[in-house]
């Protein structure tokens, strides 16, 4: 069992939270359409569809087309994992800021709706893989965001109280997991999700902001 050092158990999203994936994102969908002779979308219109798993990101971008979801999801993943690398980057002070967190004793983890996979080939990529001591993405646990399989396995294996615990991320189903969670929330307003219905214990305008908050010695 992790030993937490502190109190909080951090557990970040990817996408739009920790990493700017929207290019690559975009590469793979395009080139899915293209396969099937449709034109390009914007990367702007493509971020729209991203946060709920890749199922719902080729069906949403292939929304009129006439082919079969299960081949499209196949060649996008297919398409994605060739490109996954190329642009993706960290966003700026995430690198410096998840080793302040983790150097002031807070137990790191991530929870995407990107498979599992993929999510630890980019984070490791990236260099900062070492800092969680647990990634987990879709098909990890048995259903995604907003469900709360993924934040209860990162309970049991930490051995955190809910109380003790924040989900951070970009989008409305990061909110919505920590509330079927019973953990505490925070929304960063810099990624590419929205908050929907939902309200953040928190709200955070750059991953500096989240750093200060958790490193102020504010906790009780």
């Amino acid at each position: 069992m992790l030993r937490l050092m502190e109190k909080q158990l951090l557990i970040f999203d990817l996408d739009g939270t920790l990493v700017d994936s929207r290019a690559d994102l975009a590469t793979g969908i395009n080139l899915m359409r293209a396969h099937y002779g449709v034109p390009p979308l914007s990367v702007e219109i493509i971020e729209g569809f991203v946060g709920d798993g890749i199922r719902k990101l080729v069906e949403r971008s292939l929304q009129g087309a006439d082919v079969n979801l299960e081949e499209a999801l196949a060649l996008d993943k297919k398409f994605y994992a060739e490109h996954m690398l190329d642009e993706t980057a960290l966003y700026p002070g995430v690198t410096d800021g998840l080793k302040k967190l983790a150097a002031a004793g807070h137990a790191l983890a991530v929870l995407s709706n990107k498979p599992g996979n993929p999510s630890r080939t980019i984070l490791n990529h990236l260099n900062v893989g070492g800092l969680f001591f647990r990634i987990i993405g879709g098909g990890d646990v048995p259903n995604l965001k907003p469900s709360p399989d993924g934040i209860f396995a990162l309970l049991e294996e930490s051995g955190a109280q809910p109380e003790d615990v924040w989900m951070i991320g970009d989008h409305h189903t990061d909110l919505e997991v920590a509330h079927n969670a019973g953990v505490k929330s925070g929304f960063v307003t810099y990624g590419i999700g929205h908050s929907g219905e939902f309200t953040a214990d928190q709200v955070w305008n750059g991953f500096e902001e989240v750093v200060r908050f958790f490193t102020a010695n504010k906790h009780e």
